[in-house]
């Protein structure tokens, strides 16, 4: 059953894109639904292209988190405080982008001023996503994460940490992410980063 529908949903996308009309096909489509069934397949292949950056990211994963009230209130706070220490390193709309080749398993970044590349792996029924930077002017090794794509949206998420590692490395050190980190701290399932579109 998850093959057939696995199948059609492909043939579905190839057949929009086809068409240059795939974007709207992928927000007809109820991606998640559709990506829980094919155990994350379908966002393994909507991966696949260039996602221009469009604001942070904020990923809360857990019940607790999930059900907690203040969680709404708490992703405005945080979505905030990236805004600020993003703009600082010259990550903005119309600005940065992020390419995934998925026939080499390659990535380019434009971060502000700063491009990086490297390869990439996809865990598509965890949705994790492994960067593994080329060695440059900045020497980031290797950034695990997630990646979600919701209809023509892409959410590529890193632990508190990774994120803080990777801002400050692209510019000096930004006190709102010390803020953040402080914030943060009580929730373990709490995932930061890019927010992109077509």
């Amino acid at each position: 059953m998850k093959k057939i529908l696995f199948t059609t949903v492909v043939l579905l996308v190839a057949a929009s894109a086809a068409a240059q009309d795939w974007k709207d096909a992928l927000k007809k489509i109820a991606t998640t639904a559709v990506d829980e069934v094919t155990d994350g397949k379908l966002t393994q292949y909507a991966l696949d292209g260039t996602w221009n950056y469009t604001g942070p990211g904020v990923k809360f994963e857990g019940e607790d988190m999930l059900s907690d009230l203040g969680a709404t209130a708490l992703e405005s706070t945080v979505v905030e405080k990236l805004e600020k220490a993003y703009s600082l390193v010259g990550i903005k709309a119309g600005t940065s982008s992020f390419t995934f080749e998925r026939a080499d398993s390659t990535f380019t970044a434009v971060l502000g001023k700063h491009q990086l590349s490297g390869t990439y792996s996809y865990d598509a029924e965890k949705h994790t996503v492994a960067l593994y930077f080329a060695k440059g002017k900045l020497n980031l090794g290797t950034i695990e994460g997630h990646a979600y794509v919701s209809g023509s949206d892409l959410q590529l998420v890193f632990p508190v940490t990774k994120l803080v590692n990777l801002v400050t490395s692209l510019g000096s050190k930004v006190s709102s992410l010390s803020t953040l980190v402080t914030l943060l701290k009580k929730y373990e399932d709490v995932y930061l980063g890019f927010a992109f579109s077509r």
